[in-house]
């Protein structure tokens, strides 16, 4: 017999076999430069060297109610004329927030870094002939606001701690909002307002994060008139 006959198509199997393993190989190489060059193509999201652990796509700010803070803030807080007192300006957004909200009393306090007491501004509707006593951080139920740099709503006034007049006669609140004006977590203003209507939870979380705008609004018109 002629060993050739049987030897030849081994052969041509064998060339077979290393042709394929070549190309699995050239292309596996491929696959592997073409990774080096463009990572971002893998299946994982492409975080560069420095930023793992960061979160690339954070979650935009939700509010829980449909305020427009805004366009809330810009109908209360007047533009700033240096030659207004701090009094004249307090009392133009104490004004705005009586009517946009419809409450039916208010003071705004200001905290002296001199005494560390908190004075009356302005006010709106106070019917006692004199102004509003001063206070210092812990002192009554608006001192306490004031330490403890939290809002607080009274929905049952106790009787005799407010009055408001009218022509019709007069008569007590029943609700009552404290608000504290925070800068660097330090209180330098307390707002209270009063109102018939009972304040829920979208008037409390529009106050909390309106206030911020307010205390920044009142520090810069302070420093405008050199006086922080």
């Amino acid at each position: 017999m002629n060993p050739g006959i049987h030897v030849g198509p081994s052969l041509y199997i064998l060339l077979v076999i290393i042709i394929l393993l070549a190309i699995l190989i050239f292309t596996l190489h491929l696959l592997e430069e073409r990774q080096i060059l463009y990572p971002h193509e893998s299946k994982e999201e492409y975080i560069p060297p420095g930023n793992q652990g960061i979160d690339q796509s954070p979650e935009p700010f939700k509010t829980p109610f449909e305020v427009d803070l805004d366009e809330i803030a810009e109908n209360i807080i007047p533009r700033i004329n240096t030659k207004e007192s701090i009094e004249d300006f307090s009392e133009k957004i104490l004004q705005n927030l009586v009517k946009h909200f419809d409450f039916v009393q208010g003071i705004i306090y200001l905290k002296d870094n001199k005494t560390n007491e908190f004075r009356s501004a302005c006010t709106y509707a106070y019917t006692s002939d004199s102004d509003p006593a001063p206070f210092k951080a812990g002192e009554g139920i608006t001192g306490q606001v004031a330490k403890n740099k939290a809002m607080v709503n009274i929905t049952s006034i106790p009787e005799g701690y407010l009055q408001v007049q009218s022509g019709l006669g007069s008569s007590s609140p029943d609700n009552l909002l404290i608000i504290p004006l925070l800068l660097n977590k330090e209180t330098i203003g307390i707002i209270e307002l009063a109102s018939f209507h009972f304040l829920d939870k979208e008037t409390e979380w529009t106050f909390k994060n309106l206030s911020k705008i307010i205390g920044n609004s009142l520090v810069t018109k302070l420093k405008s008139a050199g006086k922080r």
